[in-house]
This record gives structure tokens, sequence and C-alpha cells, in this order.
């Protein structure tokens, strides 16, 4: 499966290299331990050796060799202690060793003449290095030569490679865990140019903003440009159609009027049913002409900043309005809104979303509306209930669609609840159409808590 977090892949193979370069790290440092250590122990059998071969007394007329003093390391007299040294007189075979070898004979694999490093068996079964060499005497009548072997047991080095090896390997995963750490730290800074972008995009989107002006990193730069020309060109084109209907709607708006002129001129002529039909046609398409151009005047309008409009003051001042019109008169409001209720909007956007749902539930209603008003962390909600007669619930979908009416007998154009819907999807809200529990219809606004 292809990840597709450019964050996820970038850590992952952050940690992949991270860890090939650790282990690689770790068998070279190994390694170059391992030879230091052998050269180290190279470099300490050899003067032990140098020593050992100082005490040799060439002119002794024993046929084995004597030594004229002994080593200052006590091991060498402690059976099995670890450090071994043995002396052969070439000439004899006879031999003398050191007291920790105990009755053990070291035997070289290949004889050698100079120094030289090799493996050979300990006392108990166990590896020794071994640094070995045959010293000559030279005398008048006669050359004595002495096979002198030195030698260590490997646990020793093998035990110091083997902690210094756990030793590096915490140290390693240590500074693995850390590199991964700076690796995590590092892509989040490097991405962090493409999260400022998202916001910029977000506030394009939301309306705070027209274009992206903010200053990027030269990797990002050409992004910027293509989504601002990208933008340049939508705005463009919007405003290009957005023109054309405009034009087109105030450009009909004085054939409307002739027909309506000549509408009236029939029903004084007498022929009322054909002018009934005109003043009826051309007041449907004067609606979805006006219909049209608020839409236009919504969508050009662009948020360059936060808004802000009190619903606890909108919607009494709406109520009162239509508490004064002949529906409303005997309706009674039970109405539920605290102080202090700011939602993201316009005022005038607000005061003709209310005013179109009041609007509608008064038209409706039989004897009562419940409007009620509650705020969350984000949202405020605003519902209003009436008890008319109310909607089919499988018309309640269709509600908000333009031109959908569900009353032909009524009158208006079915256009002002499908203004209410842009209103609040303009204005990042939700709305929603129900069956109230009075009876009639019910409307829920959500819209985005202000500040």
């Amino acid at each position: 499966m292809r990840i597709r977090s450019l964050r996820v892949r970038l850590i992952l193979g952050a940690g992949v290299w991270i860890a090939v370069a650790l282990v690689l790290a770790g068998v070279a440092i190994g390694y170059l331990f391992t030879k230091s250590v052998e050269r180290g122990a190279s470099a300490d059998l050899s003067a032990t050796m140098s020593r050992l071969v100082a005490l040799i007394n060439a002119d002794a007329r024993d046929t084995a060799p004597v030594l004229t003093g002994s080593l200052p390391d006590p091991r060498y007299d402690t059976p099995i202690s670890g450090l071994y040294w043995q002396i052969t007189d070439l000439g004899t075979q006879q031999m003398i060793r050191s007291r920790s070898l105990w009755d053990h004979v070291l035997k070289l694999e290949t004889p050698n003449e100079g120094g030289q490093l090799s493996t050979v068996q300990g006392p108990v079964g166990q590896s020794l290095l071994a640094f070995s060499l045959t010293a000559r005497f030279a005398k008048a009548k006669n050359e004595r030569r002495f096979q002198v072997i030195v030698a260590q047991d490997r646990s020793i080095l093998d035990e110091a490679i083997t902690r210094f090896g756990r030793e590096l390997a915490v140290a390693l995963l240590i500074l693995g865990v850390v590199l991964v750490l700076a690796a995590i730290l590092q892509v989040r800074f490097g991405l962090s140019p493409f999260r400022k972008l998202r916001q910029d995009i977000e506030g394009i989107r939301k309306g705070a903003a027209s274009s992206i002006d903010a200053t990027y990193p030269l990797e990002v730069v050409p992004v910027v440009s293509e989504v601002n020309a990208l933008l340049a060109l939508q705005q463009k084109s919007m405003d290009f159609a957005r023109a054309r209907a405009s034009d087109l709607a105030h450009g009909l708006k004085t054939p409307l009027a002739v027909l309506g002129t000549i509408a009236y001129e029939l029903e004084d002529g007498g022929d009322k049913r054909s002018a009934a039909t005109i003043i009826e046609l051309t007041n449907e398409m004067r609606g979805r002409i006006d219909y049209q151009l608020r839409l236009v005047r919504l969508r050009q309008r662009i948020r360059m900043h936060a808004l802000s409009a009190s619903l606890s003051n909108i919607v009494p001042r709406a109520i009162a309005v239509l508490k004064k019109t002949r529906t409303s008169e005997q309706v009674d409001w039970v109405v539920n809104i605290i102080d202090g209720l700011n939602v993201d909007i316009d005022a005038n956007d607000l005061i003709e979303l209310v005013g179109v749902i009041l609007e509608n539930a008064a038209q409706w209603a039989d004897s009562m509306i419940s409007v009620q008003a509650k705020k969350d962390a984000t949202v405020v909600e605003l519902r209003i209930s009436d008890d008319g007669p109310g909607i089919q619930s499988a018309d309640l979908r269709s509600i908000g669609r333009r031109g959908g009416r569900f009353d032909e007998t009524s009158p208006g154009t079915g256009l002002g609840l499908a203004i209410a819907c842009e209103i609040v999807s303009l204005n990042n809200g939700t709305i929603a159409f129900e069956r109230s529990q009075y009876g009639g219809l019910e409307v829920t606004i959500r819209l985005p808590v202000a500040g």
C-alpha cells in the first residue's frame, strides 16, 4: 500500500537511512575497536617478549633454558591465570614454562623465526593469543636458538570487545532515537510553509482574503504563484458570469413592466382571465429575477475580516415588525433567546435570513410560533417552529430548492426559503427542515459563533 502522507514518507525514509547508517557505523566502529584491542594486546605481548628475552641466560651450561630473573606480573606465577610464557631450546628441545601453564605445552601450528601473532590452545582448551619469535644468541663456537612464546587468554580480549559492543549498541540506539526525533522536528519545520499555505487557502475559501500574499520559501513560491493565477482566472470568470446574469436580469425588467401594463389594459378592456394569467406569470418572473439579483449581491461580498451580528437583537426586532402585520395579529410568539448571542455573519444577511424564516412561519402558523436559540462552544443554534399545517415528510428534502412551492394557491414565488438556504451556505452554516412538535414546520439554523 502506497503511503500518501508526505510527512510519514519523509520520517520513514529518514528512519530507514538513520538505521542503516547506525548499523554500518556500529559494524565499522566494532571492527576498528577489535583491531585496536588486538594491536594493544600485541604491543603488550611484544613488550613482555622483550623483557623475557632479556632474562635468558645463554651462557648457562644447562641443556634447558635458564632465566636470570622473573617477570614482575604475578599472574605468570598463578596457575591458569590467563597470562603465559614458554621458552624452548631448539638445540636440545628442552623447555621451561611459566607456572601459570602448569604442565601444558604451547604448540605452534607453524613455527616462525620473526615476531608473529597466532592462536594456540591453552591449558584448559581455551583459545590463546600468542606472540612468538626465535631468539638467537651467537657464541664463539656455536649459536644457541630459543623459541620464545608469550600468550594471553583471548577471552579477556573477547570480553572487552563484547562489553564495548553492548555499550556501543546502547549508545547508537540512543543516538538513533535522538536522530529520529531530530528528523521529525526537521520534517515538521520543513513542511510548516505548507501548513501556512493551507491556512491561507482556507482564508480564501472563507472569504477572508482574495489571494495569497504571504512570503514563502523559494521552493513553494511556484505553487503559490499557480494558485494565485488560478484564483485570478476563476474570479475573472465569476465576475463575467455575474455581470452577464445581472445584465440579463435588468434587461428583462423593462419587457416585464411592459407586459404588466398590457395586462392591466386587457383587464380594463374586459379580458380579466388573460390579464390575470399575464400578471401571475410576470410576477413569478419578476420574483425569479429578484432572486438572481440577490444571489449576485450575496456572492459578490468578500469577507475581509471576521463578522459579527447580534442574534439577540435582530430576532426580537424582526418579530416586532411581523406582529404589526395582518397575518400575525392572532399569533402567540414564544421567544426564548438569551443575551449575547453573536454569530459570524453580516448583519444585513442575518436580518434577511431571520426575516424570511419568521415571515414564512407567520404565514402558515395557526396560533403559535416558537423561537428558541442556544449556544455551544463554536455554534449558535436558532430553532423556529410553528403549529401550522406543516409539510409531508417526503417533501421536507425539497424545501429550499429554487421555485419549490407546496401550496400553489398561496401568494409568493417560493424563493424565500431558497434565499435563506443560500445565505446560510455562504456563511458556513447549516439549515435543516423537519416536522415540529406542534405539527407545523420546524427550521433549525446553525451558524458559527462570532469572534
